[in-house]
């Protein structure tokens, strides 16, 4: 057992990045994931599970100190991270790092946000408080993969928690001691099933996370004290959480992660930040059904025939998606984002898997979609990793159609998912928010190192809800 204190050394990796070393193309790919937030957390203001939830918060009360992302009104600083962490989760649109794995920005950019308001920051410190939180989520998640996710932890929410108390002691200023007791605290507090998949509570915990680990930091501001390493304790996070205690994946360089394990692979690329392993979603569902999503689309690209021509479909997926989104007849259409059958069946019937409405009740009830629903069979197979789907179609003509996919890569062209994130950012927001507003939001993000106090960017989505 090793007598380094994991925790200490995580904090002093995190208080120490600073925005002059980080490279052009991770500043991009940080401020992308920025503006991937506020579009996704923008549409999930009005989620019922966001409507629900602030309507008890604002019942509770408090110092109106921070505002609300795509809505009016102002609430206390966690109860704003919890609101704003709990939409952007909402639709299950937000990013990925499989490092975690699961969505390593919606917590940690809902308590910075709320913190940073706070205290006035510039937007030079909530992009280093985010790197800081981001980056200490991806490390504990390869401190302790694969099993903590696999036993059944929502590691977005466990992990999230640890990151949002980085991110938000990061913009109080605390000390790498001071970080580590913060993190300490936020140890105690992590916590979010995998059971809870297909259900409000999935996002529910996002917010909690993002609430848990502001409060953790504050309580470390204000001098509450917390075993020394209560990651690496032997009845610590890292022990209690999972049997698989990876120290040197921990605090290694980050390399690239495909199958929600361990980064130990010899020829795995190096990188300087996980932030570069990160993946935007491009379809409203889960990440783990963008594989065969995307076979199917090729598929239909590639061939001409019609729903009705289709005698049998086979998805081919690594056994770890059965837990994760092969609910077979979802009857929620938050279910229907967790659920293989459905969102290839809408794929194939040129039915948007990018577009949240095109998940509601009607396509959950649409006959054509549960006929090809029937037609269907998830094969479990151990030979594929998480991310890799195959795709087979039987046509009633005897013609067979395949397709292989792996949604694990993340983008080269930075410029080109630029105008992808830009894209899909203007088809969330614009319902809600005005064009000049939505165009103010994006040209500051842009330009988010010369923003001089980030409660604008708040203030700017703010909208009525009906």
């Amino acid at each position: 057992m090793t007598t380094q204190n994991i925790t200490l050394a995580l904090a002093s990796a995190a208080v120490s990045i600073r925005l002059a070393d980080v490279p052009t193309p991770v500043l991009t790919i940080a401020r992308q994931a920025v503006l991937d937030w506020f579009g996704v957390t923008v549409a999930g203001a009005g989620d019922p599970a966001t409507e629900m939830l602030v309507g008890y918060l604002e019942h509770e009360g408090g110092q109106p100190h921070c505002g609300l992302i795509g809505r009016p009104g102002r609430l206390p600083a966690s109860a704003a991270a919890a609101l704003n962490g709990t939409a952007s989760h909402a639709l299950d649109y937000d990013d990925v790092n499989f490092s975690i794995p699961g969505h390593a920005t919606a917590p940690v950019l809902a308590a910075a946000l709320a913190v940073a308001e706070e205290v006035h920051a510039t937007g030079p410190q909530l992009l280093e408080a985010f790197l800081a939180g981001y980056e200490t989520s991806c490390r504990i998640g390869q401190l302790v993969a694969p099993n903590h996710y696999t036993r059944g932890f929502h590691a977005t929410a466990t992990l999230g928690c640890f990151g949002a108390a980085v991110a938000s002691a990061r913009l109080l200023g605390l000390d790498a001691e001071a970080t580590a007791r913060a993190m300490g605290i936020a140890a105690t507090r992590a916590a979010g099933l995998k059971a809870a998949f297909g259900s409000s509570c999935k996002a529910l915990q996002v917010g909690e996370a993002a609430r848990g680990g502001l409060v953790a930091a504050r309580l470390a501001q204000r001098g509450m004290d917390a075993p020394g390493d209560m990651l690496g304790h032997k009845l610590g996070f890292a022990r209690t959480h999972s049997d698989d205690i990876a120290i040197h994946a921990a605090l290694g360089a980050p390399r690239y992660v495909d199958d929600f394990a361990e980064a130990t692979a010899q020829d795995a690329p190096v990188y300087g930040y996980h932030l570069e392993n990160n993946l935007f979603k491009f379809h409203n569902s889960c990440y783990e059904t963008h594989s065969a999503i995307e076979c199917a689309l090729h598929i239909v690209r590639g061939a001409s025939f019609a729903t009705a021509d289709v005698a049998a479909i086979e998805i081919r997926v690594n056994p770890h998606c059965d837990d994760i989104c092969n609910i077979a007849s979802p009857a929620t259409p938050l279910q229907a984002r967790f659920s293989l059958r459905q969102t290839v069946a809408m794929a194939l019937s040129g039915k948007s898997t990018a577009d949240p409405l095109a998940f509601d009740a009607d396509s959950v009830a649409d006959l054509q979609l549960l006929e090809l629903r029937e037609l269907t069979r998830v094969v479990l197979d151990p030979a594929l990793r998480v991310p890799e789907t195959v795709v087979r179609i039987r046509l009633r003509d005897a013609r067979t159609l395949e397709h292989r996919h792996d949604s694990s890569i993340p983008g080269a062209d930075l410029g080109a998912q630029q105008a992808r994130l830009v894209a899909k950012y203007k088809a969330l927001c614009l319902a809600w928010m005005s064009a000049s507003a939505v165009d103010a939001l994006e040209q500051a993000v842009a330009q988010l190192e010369q923003v001089g106090d980030v409660g604008e960017l708040a203030r700017l989505t703010v909208v009525q809800r009906h």
